[in-house]
């Protein structure tokens, strides 16, 4: 048999076979409480409107993440009561016409916490735009659906 009538098969080089495209790098980033309350003021006053109602408000153990002085007579409950340890704000979504009972979903310290990973993880560019100060209204809305559902629902 000649060498021109024989078929090659070409076996690529193990180098070259699952060659990653991309880095998954997990990166841990600090967010002042000042921060959150920042985001949560714009979602409150703005971003949300349209879709929350606040239900409750559970008072806090004390106002340590609170600005210094922050009392229960001066504190801006929605703002407050969500950053501090014990304290919690519930809240129902006014667009679920599904059930008579809204849905009722809890806003305190463990849900901030998983609403920033999530924001973080899912929705980078808002994410960004928080940790650059270019935050605004949409930017909280965002931040308060991860906080709630855990991913944007509305908008």
């Amino acid at each position: 048999m000649n060498q021109s009538s024989q078929t090659q098969t070409t076996t690529p080089m193990p180098d070259t076979i699952n060659k990653p495209t991309s880095f998954m790098i997990p990166v841990t980033t600090e967010v002042s409480i000042q921060r959150v309350s920042d985001l949560l003021c714009s979602a409150f006053e703005g971003g949300s409107n349209y879709w929350y109602m606040i239900e409750e408000a559970i008072k806090p153990i004390n106002f340590n993440n609170s600005d210094e002085g922050t009392t229960e007579e001066n504190c801006i409950r929605h703002l407050d009561y969500p950053i501090n340890e014990g304290g919690a704000i519930i809240i129902s979504d006014i667009e679920d016409e599904d059930d008579e009972e809204p849905t009722k979903y809890t806003l305190n310290l463990s849900t901030i916490e998983s609403g920033l990973q999530i924001m973080a993880q899912d929705y980078a560019s808002h994410f960004h735009d928080f940790m650059q100060g270019d935050d605004d209204a949409s930017t909280g809305d965002v931040f308060l659906q991860c906080c709630l559902f855990g991913e944007v629902v509305f908008g």
